[in-house]
């Protein structure tokens, strides 16, 4: 398994150019602003990493926050579910999700297309939501998004309608709920609502880190063993 690790602009967590919930509680600024991802290999567990920019807690959540909600969802193999529940996406064709996992502040739960759900392990690892999935390694597609919570919604992303209000975002109608999803295209996917996944082959960053340690190496060698 090749690690994926993401990181996602600061700031860019209004979707569409949704104007939040008016009401007092979503006055605090980056409660939704996903900030990194991480599909890491620990032993022989899979270990999903999820940063946010702020974790506000007014209403007091068991899991440390209490205004998001955090979804992700995998795409294991062909097939699969291609409308992204909560989060309002569709995926590309043929790359649907098998596996959810959905994080907020009263739960994280493993979530299947076929509606069967069940409870997940979640810790808080410094600015990081961490959890170990049943799934075993793999180089998997990832889809992630971030929403508000809605406790009366079936996957806790509060709604956006044009004109908003105390409670719902404002936006246009039928828009993605998701106010922050992870991919280096955000607007194009949020103007023609397919989200495209995130996979390992995408991500560079330990490779460049890796390169550049090795040319450090190298220089460094240089100098204490010169040519004659």
């Amino acid at each position: 398994m090749i690690p994926v690790v993401f990181s996602d602009p600061l700031g860019d967590d209004h979707g569409l150019g949704y104007a939040y919930p008016t009401a007092p509680l979503f006055a605090e600024a980056g409660f939704a602003d996903l900030r990194g991802f991480e599909a890491l290999k620990r032993g022989e567990k899979l270990v999903l990493r999820v940063r946010l920019q702020r974790y506000p807690n007014p209403l007091g959540a068991p899991n440390g926050f209490s205004l998001a909600t955090v979804a992700i969802y995998l795409h294991t193999g062909p097939g699969g579910a291609e409308e992204l529940p909560g989060a309002g996406f569709k995926t590309p064709e043929g790359q649907g999700w098998s596996h959810a996992y959905l994080l907020t502040g009263w739960l994280a739960e493993e979530r299947r297309p076929d509606g069967s759900r069940k409870p997940v392990g979640l810790s808080r690892q410094g600015d990081w939501l961490e959890l170990t999935p049943s799934l075993p390694p793999g180089d998997y597609g990832y889809y992630v998004a971030v929403g508000l919570y809605d406790p009366f919604t079936p996957w806790h992303f509060r709604p956006v309608q044009p004109g908003g209000g105390p409670w719902a975002l404002s936006g246009p109608s039928g828009a993605p709920r998701a106010v922050d999803v992870l991919h280096p295209q955000q607007a194009q996917a949020y103007q023609s609502g397919v989200l495209p996944p995130i996979r390992a082959t995408q991500s560079h960053t330990p490779w460049a880190l890796l390169s550049a340690g090795l040319g450090l190496l190298f220089i460094l060698l240089a100098f204490r063993f010169p040519r004659p």
